[in-house]
């Protein structure tokens, strides 16, 4: 049966559960700022795949993985009253501004650029450091197995040896890509990216503070000690931030 409201796909924390993933963050910030209802449908990690095919949603595209490559994901959308789906959360953050281009989303903006460059640098730096964390804070027990195993494959080492050396390196690292992610986000005077103005940029970086935020409260609060700007940003876009679930 149709919905007349979008289906946004979404990944459950432990209960209650509570939207954790960055990229589907960037969605649901998009959807709170352009006031667009819509609807959440949870998928354990296991599920995303085969429910998918069973819906003849093609696959992502190897050539535009950003951190590691996984042909079904989420944030997915499913336009309201239509078979539509939308996969990938810039492609979705496109066709929503198509859709609905009231608010603006001030798309693909050089700062925007230089943002996701940046922080694709700072996943590859602390994705590993932190994914012991999120496995044990966040996950269900079924999505749990299926995030330990992809990522070992992938990093060829345990999560467990991860976990053992710390986060304390790199944390250290991270430090000089936050402070280049801080003077992009201060050069116009705030608190969003382009100053006055709103733009999807803001909502990579909510969404990546959101995220550590669910993972713990630590990594939160690291981020943001790097610069005041982080934490003005954040409170900027509290209200988007309210529906979680």
């Amino acid at each position: 049966m149709s919905s007349p409201k979008i289906i946004l796909f979404d990944l459950p924390s432990k209960e209650p559960s509570k939207s954790w993933s960055l990229n589907v963050w960037k969605t649901r910030l998009i959807l709170a700022y352009k006031s667009i209802p819509y609807t959440t449908h949870w998928l354990e990690y296991p599920d995303i795949a085969p429910h998918f095919k069973s819906l003849s949603i093609p696959p992502n595209d190897p050539s535009t993985a950003r951190f590691l490559y996984i042909p079904y994901t989420v944030p997915t959308i499913r336009l309201p009253n239509d078979d539509t789906y939308v996969m990938d959360s810039k492609t979705i953050a496109a066709e929503l501004e198509r859709l609905h281009p009231s608010p603006p989303l001030q798309l693909d903006t050089p700062q925007q650029l230089q943002i996701e460059a940046l922080w694709l640098q700072a996943m590859k730096i602390l994705g590993p450091a932190i994914a012991p964390t999120a496995a044990r804070n966040l996950l269900n027990e079924r999505s749990r197995g299926y995030f330990v195993e992809a990522r070992e494959k992938a990093w060829g080492v345990k999560l467990e040896e991860i976990e053992k050396q710390g986060d304390g390196k790199a944390w250290e690292e991270l430090g000089p890509v936050l402070v280049e992610i801080g003077e992009v986000l201060g050069e116009r005077g705030g608190p969003f990216v382009l100053g006055e103005e709103v733009s999807y940029a803001d909502f990579i970086l909510v969404g990546a503070m959101m995220f550590l935020k669910r993972i713990d409260e630590r990594f939160y609060g690291k981020f943001v000690g790097v610069d005041p700007a982080f934490g003005r940003l954040f409170e900027a876009v509290k209200p988007w931030l309210e529906k979680d679930d």
